[in-house]
């Protein structure tokens, strides 16, 4: 609607249903539900031949996998470069490495 509207300024009114599926007019949405829709009868009213009641389909085999299913998802834009952040230690407040490795820790 708003391309239609920039397209043609204020003379868009009827040219919208040139750019529109025939499908999305009220003539032909009538027109489909005019008639009288069946409803499906109950399973046990259906009229079935004996031949086809006497036959078997075998399902296909199933491969069930334990475990949880592992779902693939998209990375956002934002996460596609990893992490810059360095290890400060929090005793001689150095960057690269840890409380654990400190020298001035192994001191004492």
């Amino acid at each position: 609607m708003a391309a239609l509207r920039s397209k043609h300024d204020d003379e868009y009114g009827t040219s919208i249903y040139e750019y529109s599926s025939p499908l999305y007019k009220a003539e032909t949405y009538l027109l489909a539900y005019s008639e009288s829709i069946n409803v499906v009868p109950i399973e046990s009213e259906w009229c079935v031949l004996e031949e086809f009641l006497s036959v078997h389909i075998l399902l296909l085999p199933v491969d069930t996998k334990l475990g949880r299913k592992k779902r693939k998802r998209v990375k956002g834009v934002s996460e596609n470069f990893k992490s810059k952040r360095r290890n400060k230690c929090s005793i001689c407040k150095i960057f690269g490495h840890k409380i654990t490795t400190c020298m001035e820790n192994n001191k004492s």
